[in-house]
């Protein structure tokens, strides 16, 4: 924060720190938010449905769309991240040079932790629907 206005030097490695920090937190983060419901729902319609319909639905959504695209984004995760660190990889946003492995890593990590909630996400519906066709 200092150095660049007063000093007239930014730093190197600023840049690359924070949109490194930011894509971690947002990839991470969405595991998270799926944990505490946070993603957007189109409520107009899902209001409609009884408390059976929205598990029926949210498992549906869970089993096809999370799945699906968490696995086909960890898998390419993996080959581009494994691609960048064979090949060594470095960044060259700025003249920090910082090796790019890590931070793609953190892409198949990202989903694979979502993929691993959704899973949670459908094993809990599943057993909330077979408790309510008990009662």
């Amino acid at each position: 924060v200092v150095m660049r206005p007063f000093f007239n030097r930014p730093t190197g490695w600023g840049y690359d720190t924070c949109w490194m920090l930011f894509g971690a937190q947002f990839m991470i983060g969405g595991a998270y938010t799926l944990l505490h419901q946070g993603h957007v729902r189109i409520d107009i319609l899902y209001n409609l449905f009884s408390s059976r319909g929205k598990l029926i639905f949210d498992t549906v959504v869970y089993a096809v769309f999370f799945l699906f695209v968490t696995a086909l984004f960890t898998w390419a995760g993996v080959t581009f991240a494994s691609q960048a660190w064979i090949a060594g990889e470095k960044l060259s946003t700025t003249n920090w040079f910082f090796p790019s492995g890590p931070i793609k890593t953190v892409i198949p990590l990202g989903y694979a932790l979502l993929g691993l909630q959704s899973i949670a996400e459908i094993l809990r519906n599943l057993s909330r629907l077979r408790k309510e066709g008990k009662g």
